[in-house]
């Protein structure tokens, strides 16, 4: 998600909160003859006037697919759509465009970090996550492997994928997983 929605969604939770809240206090208020000179009883004769006019269901129907439209825009907006395919390189100009499978880079930097002792599997991808390029690696470690070793081996596998890429706008993020289990040994017979 981008700023802007995360900025609309926290403006809307705040006007809805706020609105409800106030209903809920009026509501209560009302309810109990806290608010002075409110009727007992509310009568909106108009609203049974209106909805028996010829525009009503017209108008209705449209309000209907309006918002169905909002729902499905914000629904889009919320999409987890922030994969990198391709990366361009730094050594693209005006003559040509180099890339770079972004998929196959971080395959290549986990299949290094699961060489290291400890390490079970490694997957990773890059991502777009608010404004930035970002390279994930995942590694799933043992229970038992040493915390060290595998800093080292992180910061190894990032350090080479920044070096491969040349992207000085790339960051890093390795989220260790640990296993539940650890692997059972092969038995030979």
């Amino acid at each position: 998600m981008g700023r802007g929605v995360i900025a609309v969604d926290r403006a809307v939770a705040f006007v809805l909160g706020a609105g409800l809240t106030a209903a809920g206090a009026a509501a209560l208020g009302w309810r109990f003859h806290l608010i002075p000179d409110v009727p007992e009883l509310l009568r909106f004769g108009w609203l049974a006037d209106t909805t028996r006019t010829t525009w009503w269901p017209w108008a209705t129907g449209a309000a209907g697919v309006l918002l169905v439209l909002i729902g499905l825009i914000w629904l889009t907006r919320h999409l987890h759509r922030s994969g990198v395919a391709r990366l361009k390189l730094a050594s693209s100009d005006r003559t040509g465009q180099l890339t770079a499978d972004a998929d196959a880079a971080t395959t290549a930097a986990g299949h290094t970090l699961t060489q290291t002792p400890g390490v079970r599997n490694c997957t990773g991808r890059i991502i777009l996550d608010r404004g930035q390029l970002v390279a994930e690696l995942n590694p799933t470690i043992e229970p038992t492997a040493d915390l060290d070793t595998i800093q080292t081996a992180a910061e190894r596998a990032s350090h080479d994928l920044h070096r491969i890429l040349g992207r000085d706008d790339l960051y890093h993020r390795v989220q260790l997983h640990v296993a539940r289990h650890d692997k059972a040994p092969t038995r030979v017979r």
